[in-house]
């Protein structure tokens, strides 16, 4: 393997996506130390050692199973793929047999944790979070290309924060049941912002996403809505549940991407592929500003 080989491998894995992942488990692993007034190390990096070779999975088989979809498509910086396998066919099989590598890395060291600490919960949500992402586009059930992508992707939202929260705890409990809700919403505007400027490439590739089957102006006002939704679902659990945790400045920063969505259906007229970038943007910035406030409190 020479340089220009492995540096096309590492763009394959799309590392910035692992950045939001890893804030997002990093809010469950705050939640965690809020509520049990415990923290571990050991705990934390192997929790995040299960979170991180199943995000890498996700990014190289969805890659290596959308490649017929992504020649349709103009690689954007946060979708369309990588796009190079299309030029480069011959890293196919490499990322087919990394991506499983992955998966497996992931499941061992997600059964280790959970013998480890005593946390079966820790194991369900490794195998739940690795089923789904390669599922996602991966026969037989190819859930992007049957509609149930969206819901996946949403599912996320509870996966991803639920690993740090059990890494640290080795539990769910209802606090981080409700504030999951929020987190998930946003995931909508998240999986939509990603799906817009792949439209017309997965309605020809047969991808059935939710703006292939009920149009873009559809999706846009799904972004308001699931966006809106979260803002007042911080201001509405009862907040004596989560304290120290004051709800109200988590609503104040989350209306950062309920801004960029309006942003986005007001101004959908000129350049779209840029206004859902900045969602997404918007998003990660949330997302870091809340594991600022929680950490500081």
């Amino acid at each position: 393997m020479n340089l220009h080989q492995l540096f096309l491998i590492i763009k394959l894995g799309r590392l910035h996506f692992l950045v939001a992942g890893f804030f997002t488990y990093l809010i469950g692993v705050l939640l965690a130390v809020t509520f049990f007034n415990v923290f571990s190390w050991d705990r934390f990096i192997l929790g995040y050692a299960v979170l991180l070779p199943a995000h890498l999975m996700v990014n190289y088989s969805n890659d290596y199973f959308d490649v017929k979809v992504d020649q349709y498509s103009s690689p954007t910086q946060f979708s369309g793929g990588s796009g190079v396998l299309l030029k480069h066919p011959e890293l196919k099989n490499f990322t087919l047999y990394f991506s499983i590598s992955m998966m497996a890395i992931s499941l061992t060291l997600g059964l280790l944790f959970s013998y480890l600490y005593n946390s079966p919960v820790f194991l369900i949500l490794t195998v739940a979070g690795n089923l789904l992402g390669w599922f996602y586009t991966a026969p037989p059930l190819k859930l992007s290309y049957r509609g149930w992508g969206e819901f996946a992707t949403i599912l996320s939202g509870f996966l991803i924060p639920g690993l740090g929260f059990a890494a640290i705890s080795s539990v769910i409990n209802y606090q981080f049941l409700i504030f999951s809700v929020p987190i998930m919403l946003f995931y909508v505007l998240f999986i939509l912002s990603v799906e817009v400027p792949d439209r017309n490439a997965d309605k020809i590739g047969g991808k059935n996403t939710f703006i292939v089957r009920f149009g873009l102006t559809s999706a846009l006002v799904l972004m308001v809505a699931a966006s809106a939704l979260a803002t007042i679902s911080f201001l509405v659990i009862p907040p004596d549940l989560f304290y120290p945790l004051n709800l109200s400045i988590l609503a104040l920063l989350s209306i950062i991407p309920l801004i960029s969505a309006i942003l986005t259906l007001v101004y959908r007229g000129s350049s779209l592929n840029k206004s859902v970038n900045r969602n997404v943007n918007a998003l990660v910035l949330f997302v870091a500003m809340v594991n600022v406030y929680i950490f500081i409190i």
